[in-house]
């Protein structure tokens, strides 16, 4: 398992930042100069080197190796740089070793360490079944996720600026290649505008009018990795969660946080972006380095909205993840799953399931199953995400096997593509299933989208959906009107299968593999029918790499 993307369109970029903070970490890997691994700056440090002289080589390193500018290389190092110092402080028994293993966890560069060999405690008793009622009502869920508000986008700015994040205000005398930002956004590297954002939420508003429910999968925040600010990730939040709040009113909204939300940033890999999570365990109570801050404010935004019930601060005050019963019978379960990234430094620091929400998480399922609640799951990151370090993973999907049968869909966000996760028991049948909502921004490459479910109002399966998005070029060929949204298309209309079923599920993806009619047509939704990313040559074995990304297996997962 590698911390590295698939098809996503921001592989470069992506890498360079990770360059940059394993040099911050003193993991020195292979490259053009030949650099290996090695615990250079760990030994510095705790030799007694300043965080300064430390701070001024590696950034002088970042900029000889050409990993990015000095502007973005000294941004990215100054923030995360305290994070990875407490940890080499405070950690003893902290090496290259582990850290390689942890990020990049291969067979070069094995995770062999004891304190990664965890489990959490799961009632085995045969699962306890749950009444299946169905009928012909429905109620309405929209999933919108990854906003990536970003509040310096300027139309007509610099959209190729070999920044990670461009068409920000300060760009353009860098502007060679001419190529101006977009009104309604643009296909370059950049984030959202903030009329796109009000946009997209008030025709959501106006076109849907009986929607049950709001799930918002988390990332509000931008791609500018390498210049935010604590003050500046909070105006974002607050501003963020006052539209929601307007534009829905008293219609259910249940949030959870991406991994975009934190500051200082810790840069781990998105699938298609920057991730910039510092989610600190709650143990650290140093206010530099601490998310306690995060979840404070998160807690009096979703509660005092009234979104959600004073019951369920506690945990996010742990940890940023709670659950809630809108209705006897339904249970949701909201969860922080960023704490799982390779790239969170913080699981060099503690590797044992983070602020014991794992264990949580089987703890609540196992209520729901005594409960004859049928669950709906919402996380930032899909299930099975190369990204989410292996222990956490292995857990979280034993976890998923064991109540597979009460958990009814998952929704989670973060990619950036319309996409779906399949996940497998050990008969080789579908068990359960994560359908990703794709993202507002339209970070990189991509069109805006949202979804529609058409929900089962008894057994809270999902029977359709209706995935929502403009064409980009369209809306910004003239930027005094509105975009022109439309329904790209229903999953049972497009793919011609009868239902939603974990059986038809099974069957319209084995179709995919060798029905090159459907397959183009998952590609080309994959991308959001995205001019750029669609124009791009790509044969039939080239599109078959996403079909790589829909199945999971949940099967044994046994610990080590």
């Amino acid at each position: 398992m590698i911390c590295a993307a698939g098809v996503d369109r921001t592989v470069y970029h992506n890498m360079q930042l990770y360059k940059i903070l394993l040099l911050v970490a003193g993991v020195l890997f292979a490259s053009s100069n030949g650099l290996f691994n090695t615990d250079t700056y760990i030994k510095y440090r705790k030799q007694g080197k300043p965080e300064d002289q430390i701070k001024s080589e590696v950034t002088k390193l970042c900029v000889r190796l050409n990993i990015e500018s000095e502007q973005v290389c000294a941004g990215a190092i100054t923030l995360n740089l305290p994070t990875i110092l407490y940890i080499i402080d405070t950690k003893q028994n902290l090496t290259a070793s582990t850290i390689c293993g942890v990020v990049f966890e291969s067979q070069s560069c094995p995770l062999i360490d004891d304190e990664y060999k965890w489990t959490v405690k799961i009632d085995n008793n045969p699962g306890k079944s749950v009444s299946e009622k169905k009928n012909n009502e429905t109620i309405n869920i929209v999933q919108i996720t990854d906003l990536h508000y970003d509040p310096k986008y300027e139309p007509d700015g610099n959209s190729k600026c070999g920044k990670p994040a461009c068409c920000r205000k300060g760009q353009n005398d860098t502007n060679v290649n001419d190529e101006l930002a977009g009104f309604w956004g643009d296909y370059n590297s950049c984030d959202t505008p903030w009329h796109a954002v009000v946009d997209a939420l008030y025709h959501i508003k106006d076109t849907h009018k009986d929607i049950s429910y709001v799930y918002f999968t988390g990332d509000l925040i931008d791609h500018g990795v390498w210049e935010t600010t604590l003050d500046g990730n909070i105006k974002i939040i607050n501003e963020s969660y006052d539209l929601f709040y307007e534009v829905f009113g008293n219609t259910s909204v249940y949030p959870i946080l991406g991994n975009h939300e934190p500051q200082p940033l810790n840069l781990i890999l998105a699938n298609n972006s920057f991730v910039k999570f510092r989610y600190a365990p709650t143990t650290v109570t140093n206010d530099k380095l601490s998310t306690q801050w995060l979840y404070n404010m998160i807690a009096d935004i979703w509660i005092g909205y009234g979104w959600l019930p004073e019951s369920t601060r506690s945990t996010i005050l742990r940890g940023g993840y709670y659950t809630v019963s809108p209705k006897k019978g339904f249970r949701i379960i909201a969860l922080n799953n960023n704490v799982c990234y390779c790239y969170n430094w913080w699981i060099w620091y503690q590797p044992k399931d983070p602020d014991n929400q794992l264990q949580w998480l089987a703890e609540t399922l196992l209520q729901a199953e005594k409960d004859e609640e049928l669950v709906h799951i919402l996380a930032h990151v899909p299930p099975a995400h190369e990204h989410c370090q292996s222990t956490w993973k292995r857990e979280y999907l034993k976890i998923i096997n064991r109540f597979a049968h009460v958990i009814r869909a998952q929704f989670n966000g973060h990619t950036h593509n319309d996409e779906v996760e399949l996940l497998y028991g050990n008969e080789n049948k579908v068990k359960n299933v994560a359908w990703n909502g794709g993202s507002v921004t339209t970070y990189t490459e991509l069109n805006p989208n949202y979804k529609l479910y058409i929900v089962d109002n008894q057994n809270y399966k999902v029977k359709d959906y209706e995935n929502w998005i403009y064409n980009l070029t369209l809306a910004n060929n003239d930027p005094n009107d509105r975009p022109q949204w439309y329904k790209s298309y229903s999953f049972k209309e497009e793919y011609n299968i009868s239902d939603l079923t974990y059986d038809s599920l099974k069957d319209w993806f084995d179709r995919l593999s060798h029905d090159n009619d459907l397959l183009n047509r998952y590609y080309g939704h994959f991308f959001k029918l995205a001019e750029p990313s669609l124009r791009k040559e790509c044969d039939i074995e080239c599109k078959k790499t996403v079909i790589n990304r829909i199945t999971a297996s949940l099967g044994d997962k046994t610990s080590d």
